[in-house]
């Protein structure tokens, strides 16, 4: 069920390297760019403007360019029809974890940071009951954001009355943040999927 997709909220960001060689006058001083250096751009018009204006307006000169590096991201269409299995690493615990989506929306606004991590579980469980039709309960047990702690995926505990649940979580969270920063097709960055 999981696809590869392109950041699909209009954000597709590209990569070139740029390298130019000749001494350069930036205000009053005489600098000599001899870096590959990076331009992001939100599409292929956009990056050609800002090729052209780099070229023309502030180097003077011929600027050489790679071929443009896109960045991928990995996503779910929606719910697993399989429930994973792993033991916990004090074998005291059975991990059942289904995948599923958790909308454009929700990640759109996790990335705008109306969605936070840490944030007052109450508060942001009634937010994201009332915006985004979560249970509330779920909504307040969200145990990581990811990747690096952020980003638009999420593992949520929907466990009831287990032991030593809580001696797994750093574990369980430092998989889930290495598994969605390097996702299951091509080792891409995941984006818009709920872990429970």
């Amino acid at each position: 069920d999981n696809v590869l997709s392109r950041r699909g909220d209009n954000v597709l960001s590209r990569l070139l390297g740029v390298t130019q060689n000749h001494r350069v006058r930036l205000g009053k001083t005489l600098h000599t760019l001899n870096k590959l250096g990076q331009i992001a751009a939100s599409g292929e018009l956009h990056l050609e403007i800002c090729l052209q204006d780099l070229q023309n307006d502030f180097m003077g000169t011929e600027v050489k360019v790679s071929d443009p590096v896109v960045s991928f991201r990995e996503t779910c269409q929606g719910k697993s029809d399989q429930t994973c299995l792993a033991k916990s690493a004090n074998k005291h615990n059975r991990l059942f974890v289904e995948g599923d989506t958790i909308g454009a929306e929700l990640s759109l606004a996790i990335d705008e940071g109306d969605i936070l991590p840490g944030a007052d579980q109450k508060v942001q469980g009634r937010k994201m009951a009332d915006e985004f039709g979560w249970d509330v309960t779920e909504a307040r047990k969200i145990w990581a954001f990811g990747p690096d702690g952020t980003g638009p995926n999420l593992f949520v505990d929907t466990t009831k009355g287990v032991n030593y649940l809580m001696e797994i979580k750093e574990s369980v969270v430092g998989g889930f943040a290495w598994a969605t920063q390097n996702g299951p097709l091509c080792e891409e960055q995941m984006r818009g999927c709920r872990f429970t």
